[in-house]
């Protein structure tokens, strides 16, 4: 029996749910968008790039849960502005829209920086790193959940994973002033 990719046809001005469509389906936007922006990354910010796969390899596992927190204010200012939008009666359906790509676009940014991480790593394992077959990898890790697993659990795993990469660069940026020399300073 054949199954349609989608569901249903996307109308202008609505965007379809990620739900409706296959799990084939899914894995293949998962692919595409994140490859897309892991390309973006790469060509523009590869140091960066470069210096968290070095802070990953280097760094502590239990940092998973900076890039958890790191996902999570994005959810969270992206709530917040919602809310606060809604309270004011600012826009209509455009400005909603508009807003909700912003917040996709972001939690897509820091998850494809955190995949390209973890896909950078993992070909230095191997031998030397290969940051543009890291991108390749790392897309192919993020289209796994959203092939296998319903919705929600996708969602869930693929923003576990993108933690790892994201982690350290998060835990270094909340902590990065703090020194021993300038603890010890403030308890003096």
């Amino acid at each position: 029996m054949f199954t349609p990719l989608v569901a249903q046809p996307a109308q202008l001005g609505a965007l379809p749910a990620i739900g409706e469509l296959s799990g084939v389906a899914r894995g293949a936007v998962a692919f595409l968008l994140v490859l897309v922006a892991e390309a973006l990354l790469l060509s523009r910010r590869a140091a960066v790039v470069d210096r968290a796969v070095d802070r990953t390899a280097d760094g502590s596992p239990s940092a998973v849960v900076y890039g958890g927190i790191a996902f999570g204010l994005v959810a969270f200012v992206g709530g917040y502005l919602f809310t606060q939008a809604g309270r004011l009666g600012v826009g209509g359906d455009a400005v909603r829209l508009a807003g909700g790509l912003l917040v996709a676009g972001a939690v897509l940014t820091l998850g494809s920086f955190g995949y390209l991480v973890v896909g950078a790593y993992l070909t230095e394992i191997e031998s030397v790193r290969r940051p543009w077959v890291g991108a390749v990898i790392g897309a192919s890790l993020s289209a796994v959940p959203w092939v296998a697993l319903s919705t929600l659990s996708a969602l869930s795993v693929w923003v576990a994973v993108a933690a790892v990469g994201v982690g350290e660069e998060t835990r270094n940026w909340v902590h990065g002033e703090r020194t021993v020399e300038s603890e010890a300073a403030e308890r003096r």
